[in-house]
């Protein structure tokens, strides 16, 4: 029997490797974007038009799905890449909305909707665990770990809340622009001496939401290389 996903960040990188693999699954994913193009580009039959910046929008756009789903997956993201200190208010205000607060505000939202024995996938970050460079980055993952343990409280035993936070993953926006000889710096700290790729990310999502995942919930899974332990 197929399912309905919503996933938020569908157009790119992880994402969009979980939400290809879900159609190649036989699965519907109803993707939350900013344009109809970007959903038809996906070849989608549905999808919740609102954009992340905005908590409201994507509050009323949430409301307004009709039906019921079996899991929210969110891997919608930003990053800034500076410190405190040159990171700007707006700038700051932007990012907390996409990363955290627009995510709590479907959560919210979307919890209505799920059948039950369903769930809500959100992605982390290593840097919520090990810090860096992007301080509001860090600190609005910081509030993903937080936001999944209180939620999974709430919605147990019938909707299951999980998390995975990846370590840096190649071909998406977060390593687009970064300097390669930063990133080969990096590579050589890591055990495995590599980066993730999407794909190996959407197979994990694919297992945390199925049978393999079905005794998970509040929990945040590691997958670095080994490049944080914890």
């Amino acid at each position: 029997m197929s399912r309905i996903h919503v996933v938020s960040g569908a157009t790119s990188g992880i994402g969009a490797a979980i939400a290809l693999r879900l159609q190649q699954n036989g699965d519907e994913v109803i993707p939350i974007v900013r344009h109809e193009s970007d959903a038809e580009a996906l070849n989608a039959k549905r999808w919740i038009l609102c954009d992340f910046a905005q908590p409201e929008e994507v509050r009323a756009a949430c409301t307004n799905l009709e039906i019921e789903v079996d899991t929210f997956i969110n891997a919608a993201g930003i990053a800034i890449g500076k410190p405190i200190w040159d990171t700007d208010l707006n700038e700051t205000i932007n990012l907390m909305n996409i990363n955290l607060i627009s995510p709590m505000v479907a959560c919210g939202v979307l919890r209505m909707k799920l059948r039950k024995g369903g769930a809500v996938l959100l992605f982390s970050s290593q840097s919520a665990y090990r810090g860096g460079w992007d301080d509001v980055y860090n600190a609005s993952k910081g509030g993903i770990n937080s936001f999944i343990k209180s939620f999974a409280i709430k919605m147990a035993p019938d909707i299951r809340v999980i998390g995975i936070a990846p370590g840096i993953t190649e071909n998406t926006r977060m390593t687009q622009g970064r300097r390669d000889n930063d990133l080969d710096r990096i590579r050589e700290t890591i055990p495995l001496k590599r980066f993730a790729n999407a794909e190996e990310i959407a197979e994990l999502a694919i297992a945390m939401i199925g049978k393999a995942g079905a005794y998970m919930t509040g929990c945040v899974v590691d997958v670095n290389g080994g490049n944080y332990l914890r």
